[in-house]
């Protein structure tokens, strides 16, 4: 990871490599508790860590260390720097009691592209609950790339952002530029009051109004050709949800509700209706609705 000690300062990084390595040398290989250990280290990354989620995207804690008197924190009159032994004690007994209740049924992950739904999965479903990423520019492979990079799934910066690119939503990395020369597709769904939107976007008196404007359209694109092939494996009469959140970008409300309402239309189901959820703790116009529709 690029700047690592930014992420964690050296004695919990020390730990963390030590933990990881002893867990490597195990050689738990599809053995459950392994998984239960894992969970335990990512528990740990993260909180050992100098991340902080007081907002929606992770930004780090701030650090006082410019050597001024005047801004140096007041120095402690006991030493309470935490035992990390303890910690990884206490979130293993925390992560053991959670799994002791395990949930009846099976569940199957299914790996696969979200806009080719057709070509991972076969048969008929009845419902659909799912709360896709919204378009506020928010990459997950970002917030993730502590666990991405600790496991093994990433080697390098670049991994990250060809990754992100794959994904709906993503603008990490290489993703970034790769918006900028983006054309958007004839077989789309634009209808005109979002070609209105997007226009508005893009001549916002910003230098990135341009790349913004591009990242609304993809998303959209995305999603319209997801719906367009997930309505495939609905089953006469079932039923979709789709929990989203609307947006803004330089003061330009982008209605997500009312767009999915019209894609999911479009692409072939019917009564599709908006149910309002909850106010987003963010801008006030903010707020996250659940779409709904039947086949």
């Amino acid at each position: 990871m690029h700047n690592v000690q930014r992420w964690w300062n050296p004695e919990p990084l020390d730990f963390l490599c030590k933990f990881k390595a002893a867990l490597d040398e195990a050689r738990l290989e599809d053995v459950p508790a392994r998984d239960l250990l894992l969970v335990v280290f990512c528990r740990l990354v993260i909180n050992f860590s100098n991340a902080a989620f007081n907002h929606q995207s992770m930004s780090f804690k701030d650090k006082v260390d410019n050597g001024s008197s005047q801004n140096r924190p007041q120095g402690l009159l006991f030493n309470t720097e935490p035992d990390l032994a303890a910690c990884a004690t206490a979130e293993g007994q925390y992560v053991l009691d959670s799994a002791a209740d395990n949930p009846s049924g099976i569940g199957t992950i299914v790996a696969g592209d979200s806009r080719s739904v057709t070509a991972a999965v076969h048969g008929q479903f009845d419902l659909i609950i799912t709360s896709p990423p919204y378009p506020n520019r928010m990459s997950y492979i970002r917030e993730l790339r502590p666990y991405m990079y600790w496991l093994g799934y990433l080697e390098t910066g670049r991994d990250a952002g060809e990754m992100d690119w794959s994904a709906i939503g993503g603008t990490w990395g290489i993703a970034t530029s790769r918006l900028l020369t983006w054309q958007r597709s004839s077989e789309g769904f634009y209808p005109s009051y979002l070609d209105t939107i997007l226009s508005r976007i893009s001549h916002a008196d910003n230098k990135s109004g341009v790349l913004l404007s591009n990242y609304v359209a993809k998303y959209f694109e995305d999603m319209w050709f997801h719906l367009c092939d997930v309505v495939q494996v609905i089953a006469a009469g079932g039923t979709v949800h789709y929990i989203v959140g609307n947006s803004t970008f330089y003061d330009v409300v982008v209605p997500v509700e009312r767009l999915f309402a019209g894609m999911l239309t479009k692409a072939g189901f019917r009564e599709a209706r908006i149910k309002r959820i909850r106010k987003r703790n963010s801008k006030k116009e903010l707020y996250e609705f659940d779409v709904i529709a039947t086949k």
